[in-house]
């Protein structure tokens, strides 16, 4: 029987969550109120909300990925308390030190029970051209190893956004092209060297990365790679493919998809199309919150970010 591999692509936005100066004997943690939640840190970074944390945990748990592909993650310690008290210790949490200025790192987080073992490895040293030198953040990479054999690999980024609060490179696009040129760099390099592993390729692109009307900086996906976006592979209808909502200054309301997991055009077979899709939250009582129609309603988002969760027959 062939088994099914669920991976999760999520921006968790700011997932701070220190607990150095709680008292772990005095019980759970998600019993506190907001107000003791918050002291239980003494980071400069604000905590996430309890409420917030708990309905990301929820989203994760129901939708029940073995891999969870996670940026803006406040470090390991942040992403280990998160899996042990809201995940309810399901899952083991991976995280490296990135090159941001806001200490919002990569992740991973892979469930216990899953029958591999596991290697991680950074990329903030792999050097770009000038004027970027390095990822702004990070292309972190998961083997899923058996019997020592690497049986798929995962790569993980945060594509610089498009702000550009220096008005010194117009929307960032010299840095997130040099980024993303990196990015398929690394990739080509492991499928020279990894010809038979599927490899996959996700993250926060902060762009249109899709198949149509792509954003300039991301054609070189499709130009030098096979590489193609999951989502279009399982058909996921128009209307359903977003994963963040923009609003204008103006008001006026976008639905973008900027959450990508990519794979090669020869292991497209392995997607399980009916299993692959955009997981909506829901609040803590388990009903689903109201999809964003003005920008006030985002703040009742967990993430300003859905999540992507693509199945693949393994």
């Amino acid at each position: 029987m062939m088994n099914k591999l669920k991976v999760m692509v999520l921006n968790a936005q700011d997932l701070f969550l220190f607990m150095d100066k709680h008292n772990h004997e005095a019980g759970p943690v998600t019993e506190l109120t907001e107000i003791k939640w918050q002291l239980m840190s003494s980071s400069l970074f604000s905590n996430k909300s309890k409420d917030k944390c708990l309905m990301l945990g929820r989203t994760i748990l129901d939708a029940d990925p073995d891999i969870v592909m996670m940026t803006e993650v406040g470090g390991p310690e942040s992403l280990a308390n998160f899996a042990r008290h809201v995940l309810n210790d399901e899952y083991l949490a991976l995280s490296l030190p990135s090159n941001s200025d806001r200490g919002i790192d990569l992740g991973y987080l892979i469930r216990k029970a899953l029958a591999y073992k596991f290697d991680i490895h950074s990329h903030i040293d792999f050097p770009l051209p000038l004027p970027a030198r390095r990822f702004s953040r990070d292309v972190l990479r998961l083997d899923l190893k058996e019997n020592e054999e690497i049986k798929m690999i995962f790569l993980l980024a945060h594509i610089k956004s498009k702000l550009d609060l220096k008005r010194a490179d117009f929307e960032g696009r010299s840095r997130r092209i040099l980024e993303v040129k990196g990015l398929i760099d690394i990739y080509l390099d492991l499928t020279s060297r990894y010809p038979e592993v599927p490899i996959l390729v996700g993250g926060d692109m902060n762009g249109h990365a899709g198949e149509t009307d792509t954003e300039e900086e991301f054609k070189l996906i499709y130009e030098r790679t096979d590489l193609r976006d999951i989502a279009s592979i399982a058909k996921i209808p128009d209307e359903e493919r977003f994963s963040y909502i923009y609003f204008t200054r103006g008001g006026n309301r976008f639905v973008q998809q900027i959450d990508y997991l990519f794979l090669s055009d020869r292991f497209a077979p392995m997607i399980d199309a009916t299993e692959t899709y955009f997981p909506r939250y829901k609040n803590l009582l388990g009903l689903p919150l109201p999809i964003p129609q003005r920008v006030e309603h985002k703040n009742t988002l967990p993430s300003d970010h859905y999540p992507f969760l693509a199945t693949l027959r393994f």
